[in-house]
């Protein structure tokens, strides 16, 4: 019985990945739409809970598989490549902002300082359960 639950929770694992990548993705397509600061904030929260948290606590290697809904098709990526599309979008995104102050909230929220647990706080629970 622990084969099975530990493949059907990695599984589990995997598709809450896949969900807060396709979050990011979201709220990174929308903020080029409106440069609005706060998608930018909120993506690195979703970022550390949701990416960063989750590889670094089920020890996932870069060449590792997940499946990523985009645009409603199941997008096949390896973990490093959602890092690319996630963290290493965002941060891009961040210093083309060219907000010193900015940059900084959000290197703080991606490392889970200060900032993160500012954010965390000001988000809504509903917001928190979908991630």
């Amino acid at each position: 019985m622990g084969f099975f639950s530990n493949l059907f929770g990695q599984a589990k694992e995997l598709t809450k990945l896949g969900n807060a990548v396709a979050n990011v993705k979201k709220m990174l397509d929308a903020y080029e739409a409106d440069n609005d600061p706060s998608y930018l904030i909120v993506s690195s929260w979703i970022c550390k809970v949701g990416v960063i948290d989750m590889i670094v606590k089920n020890g996932w290697q870069p060449n590792y598989v997940v499946y990523v809904p985009i645009n409603g098709h199941h997008t096949k990526m390896s973990i490093g490549e959602t890092q690319l599309m996630t963290i290493n979008r965002l941060m891009k995104k961040v210093s083309n902002y060219g907000d010193a102050d900015l940059e900084e909230k959000i290197n703080d929220v991606l490392k889970g300082g200060p900032a993160f647990y500012e954010v965390d706080s000001k988000l809504p629970q509903r917001i928190k359960d979908m991630i």
